[in-house]
């Protein structure tokens, strides 16, 4: 975790505070500083990406509360720091994330910036799930309730039969009523490659190649067609390994 932060404060003894406090704490880098409101209203954007705004509120020109509504969603959190507790309500308005009284002090700051931290990698981590690829598909059976479930690094290969598929697994071979468009879709996040007009095989079943023809690890062998050695063999060769000694 490494998140950006921008501090804006008047006062250039408050930016060394935080900035101080910012540098202590891992996965935190101050990205900008500002003791202008104004400039850092006008500098500030979206491409930035920050992750963190720490922003005083009493400032000449534009007070705190103001500018953050102008700026807040060009932040993913925002952290006031004032020496004003009866702002509080206001910067709740803003939807502020933390609201730290000065003096700052480190304990202080990291007791709050770790709440942040937390729920941080809390929302990573629930991103990274539902981004994992699944690990099964469920594929109708011959009524309407019924269903196959089929562990995706169970498959060998797909084999298309006209309006039907065939996924034949270690184990069985399931038929249903799919295009191979359709399954090649579903697949598109694992480890699998179209071969011919008729054939979806996944890399880890594939025992050997000879020319065009794949032998499978259940020894089933497969014909490369010709509109697909391109990309096979480019495939290959991206995992081919190699030796750096002189031939």
């Amino acid at each position: 975790m490494n998140l950006k932060c921008v501090v804006i404060d008047d006062e250039q003894h408050a930016i060394e505070v935080l900035t101080d406090h910012i540098a202590e704490m891992p996965g935190l880098t101050v990205f900008k500083t500002f003791t202008s409101p104004v400039q850092a209203l006008t500098e500030i954007s979206m491409k930035d990406e920050i992750d963190l705004l720490f922003m005083d509120i009493d400032m000449p020109g534009i007070n705190g509360l103001e500018l953050a509504k102008n700026i807040r969603e060009k932040a993913k959190y925002l952290i006031f720091t004032t020496a004003h507790p009866d702002y509080a309500l206001q910067a709740f308005d803003v939807q502020s994330d933390q609201y730290l009284l000065k003096p700052i002090s480190f304990s202080k700051f990291a007791i709050g910036i770790d709440r942040i931290l937390k729920k941080e990698a809390n929302n990573t981590k629930v991103v990274s799930k539902e981004a994992d690829p699944v690990s099964a598909l469920y594929i109708k059976g011959d009524h309407k309730y019924a269903f196959s479930n089929i562990a995706i690094d169970e498959i060998l290969y797909i084999k298309a039969l006209q309006n039907y598929i065939q996924i034949i697994t270690k184990s069985e071979t399931h038929t249903t009523y799919l295009t191979l468009k359709e399954i090649e879709k579903a697949l598109e996040n694992h480890a699998f490659i179209r071969v011919n007009k008729s054939n979806i095989v996944a890399k880890a079943a594939i025992k050997k190649v000879d020319g065009n023809i794949i032998r499978l690890v259940n020894n089933e062998m497969i014909q490369i067609g010709e509109g697909y050695k391109d990309t096979f063999f480019a495939y290959v060769q991206s995992s081919l390994l190699k030796s750096n000694r002189n031939q």
